[in-house]
């Protein structure tokens, strides 16, 4: 379904088959010059969705904006972009986006995680299990990297780039002080909490998500488009939930800690999952992977604020309160 949220921009709501996040928003700007704010995965489904959007809005050719280098946001980016179009990422995720093509990524990710505690035997190399790998794009993405404070000007709006790491170590979003919207991408959800996990290039990412979540609260926002979910009209409240979040779960990672030395994977087992499986057993593959680095970041949080303990023992890291 193609709604219009404001003047000239359109949301559709792209499926994400057998993914617990079920859709993903993409923002289409029109104007002299089109804006395609995020893709969707590179799968036939995400593809007709986004098709049917720009037949209903007679729409040949678009710029591409991409907040992040998750592959529900930039899977289909080689699919939509022509000779005309101009591609923007920030270049941190533009290039993770590009490393993330190849296997090596993927292998290098196997290893930290594994260093994290996350059973090297059990599920093989995620390459079978991470959705984002099954859905990446293809071939390497010729981006136009932008940078802090940085304006794009599409269908009338005076789109200021927000750099907001936390979610990835890129994480970008799009504001206009006059009209007071903020493209959001992943960084503020209203319906669910955005998935806060170690990256390649980030030792301490709920460190960086908490000071970004701070920064855009001093950011005068009317209306927050998300990737997920539906529009938030209270950005500031939520907010407010979302550093409460951290901060209970914080609290409950240092209680599942106690005195013995445990990993990442199992602090991750014993915390608290809104997902419908009676135990850890019956978490499906990925959702362990990504409760796992949910607990990493978590972990990595109060480490280096000196509020526990790591030790590396075997080429894994073990915390203790």
């Amino acid at each position: 379904m193609l709604t219009k949220v404001a003047e000239n921009i359109y949301k559709k709501a792209v499926p994400l088959p057998n993914n617990p996040l079920r859709e993903i928003n993409a923002y289409i700007i029109t104007g002299e010059k089109n804006l395609l704010i995020d893709t969707g995965f590179n799968r036939p489904e995400c593809e007709e969705a986004l098709k049917s959007a720009f037949t209903e809005l007679g729409i040949e050719s678009t710029d591409l904006f991409i907040t992040h280098l998750h592959s529900d946001h930039c899977g289909l980016v080689t699919k939509f972009a022509t000779e005309k179009s101009t591609i923007f990422a920030g270049e941190t995720d533009g290039e993770l986006i590009n490393f993330e093509a190849g296997n090596l990524y993927w292998r290098m990710l196997d290893d930290l995680f594994i260093k994290y505690g996350f059973p090297k035997a059990a599920f093989g190399r995620n390459t079978d299990i991470h959705p984002g790998r099954k859905y990446c794009h293809e071939g390497r993405v010729d981006f136009t990297y932008v940078e802090e404070g940085q304006v794009l000007y599409y269908g009338g709006y005076e789109l200021e780039v927000v750099a907001t790491p936390g979610h990835t170590p890129g994480h970008m979003c799009l504001y206009d002080r006059k009209k007071k919207i903020m493209f959001g991408g992943d960084h503020i959800l209203g319906t669910i909490t955005p998935n806060i996990c170690i990256e390649l290039s980030c030792e301490n990412p709920l460190q960086d998500y908490l000071n970004s979540l701070k920064k855009v609260e001093k950011l005068d926002v009317k209306l927050l488009l998300t990737s997920h979910g539906t529009p938030i009209e209270d950005m500031y409240g939520r907010i407010k939930e979302l550093i409460g979040h951290h901060e209970e779960r914080l609290a409950e990672v240092v209680q599942i800690l106690g005195d013995e030395w445990k990993t990442a994977y199992m602090v991750a087992r014993d915390m608290t999952w809104e997902i419908d499986c009676k135990d850890w057993d019956d978490f499906p593959a990925p959702q362990k992977w990504f409760a796992t680095g949910e607990a990493i970041s978590h972990l990595q949080y109060l480490y280096f604020s000196g509020s526990i303990s790591r030790e590396e023992k075997n080429g894994v890291y073990y915390y203790k309160k």
